[in-house]
């Protein structure tokens, strides 16, 4: 299966090579990303459906969903905290957090539910991630970070540098975009506790996923509207951007939907009509949330966080028309033609784009700044910044820099001669996908704090 969000292989949070028969690690020739260590075989109806097969409708959700990304990024350092209309904007884009992390759990699930890793192959599993995740964005704090790290070094000295940089690999704050790496590679460590809590419990899917709606729903209120906080419970509100918990439901979610993969693609294709209703009807339930918040003395920029608890509505409304919109082009795909070739390449490149686009975004919005006008800026930031973004990622995949800049090995050139086994190329195993959302600018926790959210 190829489920990566931002690369053939690669799947949003996590998805390795496979082949279209399912493969641990997959082979050349893989449309698109799936977990790593991808398993084979069919499966009962309580089961994932198809292990190994290829889901195109996560290809265009990844897609979507990593463009749409750009554009948070994009607006978020182009409007003004205090815009009523860009803060609006913004809430609605915000679903790409959502989306990322609901196709994290179900690239996991629909790969390993058949067969979970045990012993050395869980070990196997997380070495890998901590190769083709965690090293990359060790990588990028250091870079991102380094100004803050050799601030601290020169005023303090050596030991205070490191432990600056200590505490940027913690809490994933070297740049706005880099949690997502971080919880990522806490979805990786609970992943034996995800399978065998979707495994056991595939009969009441409905229940679990019940559940977690109203645990996300208490978390998010918590963060959003709860007293202050100290100690521990301090400690985990000023984090909770980089902490799994706050994502729990998305996770969930898409492993649910991995586990009965056959039975939403069922209900969307009989339902292709009531699905843009879903989508209109959960964007005005976060537009009317975001104006009541506001009307209640409560700033823009508060008001459109991505925390506000009306994200469990709008983001499981975005991510079901982003699936129908998948599916529709599963359905009318060619194989090999060029939307199909544009596809994967975007999917190929997207990790990448996503570690690097910041260093553009940023770029511009400082170039920019004052210059044109807010839509117009927006618009050409968005642009130049994916442009350039995939050129450098595209360059840098035949380069060494590859695993830290794509999260994949170098990419090799082909062999000039005609021999079907030297074309063959080595098996890969994909790394993860881009992130979700977040905006540039400082956005307000509750009413006490600003961080830096999406």
């Amino acid at each position: 299966m190829t489920l990566a969000p931002g690369a053939a292989e690669h799947a949003p949070g996590d998805a390795p090579n496979s082949t279209s028969s399912g493969t641990a690690g997959g082979t050349a020739g893989s449309t698109a990303g799936s977990t790593a260590g991808s398993t084979a075989g069919s499966r009962s109806d309580s089961a994932p459906a198809g292990g190994g097969r290829h889901v195109h409708e996560a290809d265009v959700v990844r897609v979507l969903t990593f463009i749409a990304v750009i554009g948070v990024h994009a607006t978020g350092g182009t409007v003004d905290n205090g815009s009523y209309s860009g803060n609006a904007a913004l809430m609605l884009l915000h679903f790409t957090r959502e989306a990322f992390f609901v196709l994290t759990g179900f690239v996991l699930v629909h790969s390993y539910a058949s067969r979970p890793p045990r012993g050395a192959g869980l070990r196997r599993f997380w070495l890998r991630r901590l190769l083709l995740v965690g090293v990359p964005y060790a990588v990028w704090t250091a870079v991102y970070g380094a100004s803050a790290v050799v601030g601290r070094a020169e005023t303090d000295g050596f030991r205070a540098g490191l432990a600056e940089l200590s505490q940027l690999l913690i809490s994933g704050d070297a740049h706005y975009h880099l949690y997502f790496l971080l919880v990522s590679l806490q979805v990786y460590l609970v992943l034996p506790l995800l399978l065998t809590l979707v495994r056991r419990a595939r009969r009441a899917l409905g229940r679990v996923l019940a559940a977690s709606a109203v645990l996300q729903f208490g978390i998010l209120q918590e963060i959003q509207y709860g007293p202050p906080r100290h100690g521990v419970l301090g400690w985990l509100r000023e984090n909770c951007h980089a902490l799994l918990p706050t994502y729990q439901f998305w996770v969930v979610l898409g492993a649910v939907a991995a586990m009965r993969l056959d039975a939403v693609r069922a209900w969307t294709g009989r339902h292709r009509r009531l699905v843009p209703l879903i989508v209109l009807g959960g964007a005005g339930a976060a537009t009317g949330w975001y104006a009541a918040v506001v009307r209640s003395g409560r700033p823009p920029a508060f008001a459109s966080s991505v925390f506000q608890p009306v994200m469990i509505v709008w983001g499981t409304a975005i991510v079901v028309g982003l699936f129908t919109a998948g599916q529709l082009w599963a359905a009318r795909r060619i194989a090999a033609s060029p939307p199909d070739r544009l596809l994967r390449i975007g999917s190929e490149l997207s990790f990448g784009v996503y570690l690097v686009h910041p260093i553009f975004v940023d770029t511009l919005v400082d170039s920019l700044r004052g210059r044109l006008p807010a839509p117009l800026s927006t618009l050409i930031i968005m642009v130049v910044a994916l442009a350039a973004s995939t050129a450098l990622v595209a360059l840098a995949r035949r380069t060494p820099l590859s695993l830290v800049v794509s999260g994949r090995p170098m990419r090799r050139q082909p062999p000039q001669n005609g021999d079907p086994a030297a074309r063959a190329t080595p098996a890969r195993v994909a790394s993860t996908v881009p992130a979700p959302n977040v905006t540039i600018r400082p956005r307000l926790i509750g009413d006490a704090k600003e961080v830096r959210e999406g």
